[in-house]
């Protein structure tokens, strides 16, 4: 009977006992990290998993372009390639050759030459201006630098027909032919020749357009012949400063080709990205310097001294230019008076941004 008496006692404590608190909330389903609960089975840790090893990321071998007038297919696989640095010499800068030594110490190999209507070829004879420019490419080769390309002399009533007489017209062609052909038997590596327009335009701006095109259609079959190209250069103050301009004019010309000014298309305000994708493999040739965006001013400074970084980057220029021109020539700095060691290192910027923003 005592024993009855215990046991209905100790069945009394266990009703009498509050309920037990459920636990801290795991999620919808009530489950803990690492649980599975599954009806009518007690909860069983999942099993470990085996550690499996992050993909190995493909090693990216740096390639540096080797310059050429061919085009790469656009589709090209674009990662590790560099493009090979140059800069531009005036045609009568002082110490010519030490100043190509300098240029040469500090890493570059290519070089473009500028001409204008002030070195006073047009006065001198054929004989003259062959043994000029013959010195001045002996000593590029003594430099061991060569004449990737040569910006042909403007004049201020040019081609593009500004004072609106053919005379001057068709006297600026035979003045620009001329020494074009002379270039090419003193120059024979150099096979890019930029055209620049004059300043100003015609009213209506499509008057200088027509101009423009009437004279390439007498220049560019005589190009092709000597098997160097024209690349017409987009302007400041001038003719071609937008895409709409510089399709007017080349539009139909499938030997014109373009040389694409960085810090020009900055300073009017023109989408410097959208106007080298617009440009595509018709790209001849570039002119890197810095500006200030939307100021119209021309100043040719060095990269980081004007806004282009701020407004597009030059990380993002740079891969535009593989990624959608196949371009394979030269990354070719228009900044003649400055030290040339500080050139090359602006160019050593813009490639590590690059790889930081694109080949992570």
């Amino acid at each position: 009977m005592a024993r009855i008496v215990l046991l209905l006692s100790a069945l009394l404590c266990l009703a009498c006992q509050p309920e037990q608190p459920s636990g801290p909330d795991w999620g919808d389903k009530g489950e803990k990290p690492g649980v599975t609960t599954t009806p009518d089975e007690p909860n069983v840790p999942d099993e470990p998993k085996p550690d499996t090893p992050e993909e190995p990321k493909p090693e990216i071998v740096e390639q540096t372009i080797v310059p050429t007038t061919a085009v790469a297919p656009l589709d090209a696989d674009i990662a590790g390639l560099r493009y090979e640095p140059g800069i531009s010499i005036n045609l009568t800068t002082k110490n010519f050759a030490n100043r190509l030594a300098e240029i040469a110490n500090a890493g570059f190999k290519y070089i473009e030459i500028t001409l204008k209507q002030s070195h006073g070829l047009m006065d001198m004879s054929d004989e003259q201006v062959t043994a000029l420019f013959s010195e001045k490419q002996s000593q590029a080769t003594a430099a061991g630098l060569t004449v990737w390309s040569i910006h042909l002399p403007f004049e201020d009533k040019d081609w593009t027909n500004v004072a609106g007489k053919e005379s001057i017209r068709r006297q600026s062609v035979d003045n620009i032919m001329r020494v074009l052909r002379l270039c090419v038997a003193s120059f024979p590596e150099c096979k890019n020749y930029v055209l620049h327009a004059s300043k100003g335009v015609l009213s209506p701006r499509s008057e200088s357009v027509n101009q423009a095109r009437k004279s390439l259609q007498e220049m560019l079959p005589e190009a092709k012949k000597l098997g160097v190209r024209i690349c017409v250069e987009n302007l400041v103050g001038s003719l071609c400063p937008t895409i709409a301009e510089m399709n007017d004019t080349i539009a139909g010309f499938e030997d014109a080709w373009v040389t694409y000014d960085i810090g020009h298309a900055n300073c009017v305000a023109e989408d410097v990205l959208k106007f080298i994708e617009w440009i595509g493999p018709r790209l001849g040739t570039v002119h890197i310097h810095d500006t200030v965006y939307g100021s119209r001013v021309d100043d040719h400074r060095l990269v980081g001294k004007g806004d282009i970084d701020k407004h597009f980057g030059w990380d993002n220029v740079y891969h535009t230019m593989l990624q959608d021109t196949g371009y394979r020539g030269v990354f070719l700095f228009e900044l003649s008076g400055l030290n040339a060691v500080d050139v090359m290192q602006t160019y050593k910027m813009i490639v590590d941004k690059y790889k930081a923003t694109y080949e992570k």
